[in-house]
């Protein structure tokens, strides 16, 4: 008898092992179409949320005049400059200062360069509103509110599911 001295792989062998790679590869692929889905994803709401941020500290920047950035909404035209801004006075016994002119234009100018940011986002239908409302109980020796900035917008996935951030605080008018 003689002994046999082999070397090398049988056919077997490398079919098993090429099928066992096969399936590590084809998984490793799916893992980078999802992946690049949820980076696409993660920055869609790092940019909304840097622009929800931005509008939040143009309103703390005026917080004197923060309850005349009520209704504000990027939809359509707008209503930065047609009439909508500033809102109208809170009721009483909110306590409120009427802006001037040149605050009124401030008021306008942030309107109007927060839609600019809004739209620029590149985003699917996206959307930005803020609400004011009185901090309750409304007394006449505060006009405390609380701003609520939102912005929504479409996902450019195949489910094209609606997005949504929103800023929260309460103001208080120095």
């Amino acid at each position: 008898m003689k002994v046999r001295n082999e070397k090398g792989f049988t056919l077997v062998e490398v079919l098993v092992s090429a099928a066992i790679l096969g399936v590590g590869v084809m998984g490793m692929a799916a893992m980078q179409g999802i992946s690049f889905t949820k980076n696409v994803d993660a920055n869609d709401l790092s940019v909304m949320t840097n622009v929800a941020a931005d509008m939040m500290e143009r309103i703390q920047g005026n917080r004197q005049f923060s309850w005349a950035y009520n209704n504000l909404d990027t939809t359509g035209p707008g209503n930065c400059l047609a009439g909508g801004i500033p809102a109208p006075a809170p009721a009483s016994p909110f306590f409120w200062v009427a802006p001037s002119i040149a605050a009124t234009r401030a008021i306008q100018g942030d309107c109007v360069q927060w839609r600019t940011l809004v739209l620029a986002s590149n985003l699917l239908n996206p959307r930005g509103t803020v609400q004011v409302v009185p901090v309750l109980p409304a007394r006449a020796d505060s006009s405390a509110v609380q701003v609520t900035v939102r912005l929504q917008w479409t996902e450019r996935t195949s489910t094209q599911r609606t997005r949504v951030v929103a800023f929260q605080t309460v103001i208080e008018p120095e």
